[in-house]
């Protein structure tokens, strides 16, 4: 599992690819502090270690090399400022939007009673 996480695989992934659920994976991690940190390591080195290849590549003699590695440093480092998949949606001319939220309840079910006529209470008594 470790060596999974530290070559970039998603936990969602590294999990069945070794034989257990992303479930299990995630108990088994809330329930052994050890694996957890040891999980997070394992994750912080794989970072590191393509987080250097990606410095290589800065320093190569392609322009093309560099120029796209320095993009997709940016992009995935700081997608807030430069990933093109930003959406903003404002109200008219830019304002906030306004938002209501209603919930709706089910009613509770209505019994019908009915009513006796108090004629027919008293013949059925003699």
């Amino acid at each position: 599992m470790l060596r999974s996480v530290a070559r970039g695989l998603p936990l969602t992934l590294a999990a069945p690819a070794n034989g257990i659920t992303y479930a299990t994976l995630c108990a088994y991690r809330n329930q052994r502090k050890d694996f957890a940190d040891a999980l997070a390591q394992a994750i912080a080195k794989g970072v590191e270690k393509n987080l250097k290849v990606i410095e290589n590549a800065l320093e190569s003699q392609d322009e093309n090399i560099r120029l796209r590695s320095a993009m997709w440093f940016v992009v995935h480092t700081q997608p807030l400022h430069f990933a093109r998949n930003r959406v903003e949606i404002t109200g008219a001319n830019g304002s906030p939007l306004a938002a209501a939220i209603a919930i709706y309840l089910p009613q509770k079910d209505v019994i019908p009673t009915v009513e006796v006529a108090p004629k027919q209470i008293e013949n059925e008594r003699h």
